[in-house]
């Protein structure tokens, strides 16, 4: 890690817990983590979507299409519970973090 790295991450941390300090940055704090995470998820979801589904056009068999029809559904389910899942801990740290 470089020096330069090193002091960016500070400042960044800096800023965060200086943040943190109110009620409103810590809203704010926590809204745009959770968003980040939902985002990236998302994104991620979708690439995983986009080899499940190329994997049918790829299938021989028919033992082929059903797994990856299976990997489509699996990876629906588990994306969909993933992004669930990290938009109702945000809620709820917002409501912690508000009285």
């Amino acid at each position: 890690m470089r020096l330069s790295t090193l002091g960016f991450f500070i400042l960044v941390l800096a800023v965060v817990f200086a943040l943190l300090r109110d009620e409103v940055g810590r809203v704010g704090v926590i809204v745009f983590i959770t968003g980040l995470a939902v985002t990236v998820g998302g994104v991620s979801a979708i690439l995983a979507l986009f080899q499940t589904i190329g994997a049918f056009g790829e299938a021989q068999t028919v033992y082929a299409h059903v797994e990856a029809l299976a990997a489509t559904a699996v990876v629906l389910v588990v994306a969909s519970f993933g992004l669930l899942v990290a938009m109702f801990v945000g809620a709820y740290l917002v409501r912690m973090a508000v009285p």
